[in-house]
């Protein structure tokens, strides 16, 4: 009876030692990595629970990390070679760019000025499948349709174009045909904003035309 102890003792030092969890932070560490060399420019990244890494056995070589799925929901696939496993974690990529915002209130029928627009940092989530504006300097002498709050992204529906052509007003306009260009005076019969197709009055043959209003000025294009 008194070697049993020292047999117990044998068979407690003879048997192999759990093996250790995986890291936690290394999982996260290398799904990081993989994600920011193929994230967009800019773009901010959060990570979904890397806590099933503790069920794990440590892996003895470098995880490798794919990624699938589309912004701004993907998921990430870590593996390990040795012993053999793979956890799956979300990713959450939030695409940024500086679009133009309302600086402060904005109301409705005010002209847009210096003071009223600037530019910010904002996720793509937020204006997604929507135009927006990205130069102040294009909403410069603009109108709101409808009130702005401080801090909104600003959109064609929320914005009438600056008014480049008054009724009555003689302007050149470029007349094009082929590779030919021209110019003529005329005077509009409408008031025109960028975009707009109106019409314009030949103060010398009284004849009236059509001409598309652009940001360099009345473009008519004619059929060759």
């Amino acid at each position: 009876m008194r070697l049993l102890p020292g047999i117990i003792g044998a068979l407690a030092l003879a048997a192999p030692a759990a093996a250790a969890p995986q890291s936690q932070q290394a999982v996260a560490q290398a799904i990081t990595q993989a994600a920011q060399a193929i994230a967009p420019p800019g773009a901010s990244l959060t990570l979904g629970p890397v806590a099933g890494a503790q069920y794990m056995q440590s892996c003895t070589a470098a995880l490798s990390v794919s990624i699938s799925g589309a912004a701004p929901y993907e998921q990430a696939a870590a593996h390990c070679p040795a012993p053999a496993w793979t956890l799956y974690v979300t990713v959450t990529v939030a695409q940024t760019e500086n679009v133009v915002i309302a600086a402060r209130p904005i109301a409705a029928g005010q002209t847009l000025g210096q003071g009223d627009i600037t530019l910010a940092r904002e996720p793509v989530s937020l204006y997604a499948g929507r135009q927006v504006y990205y130069d102040p300097a294009q909403l410069l002498g603009a109108s709101a349709i409808m009130s702005v709050s401080a801090g909104s992204i600003l959109n064609p529906a929320d914005i009438a174009e600056p008014v480049m052509v008054k009724s009555g007003q003689t302007v050149s306009v470029q007349v094009i045909s082929g590779g030919v260009q021209l110019s003529l005076d005329a005077v509009a019969t409408e008031t025109g904003r960028i975009g707009d197709t109106i019409l314009f009055t030949n103060p010398s043959s009284g004849r009236r035309f059509s001409a598309e209003i652009t940001a360099g000025g009345p473009v008519l294009q004619l059929q060759p």
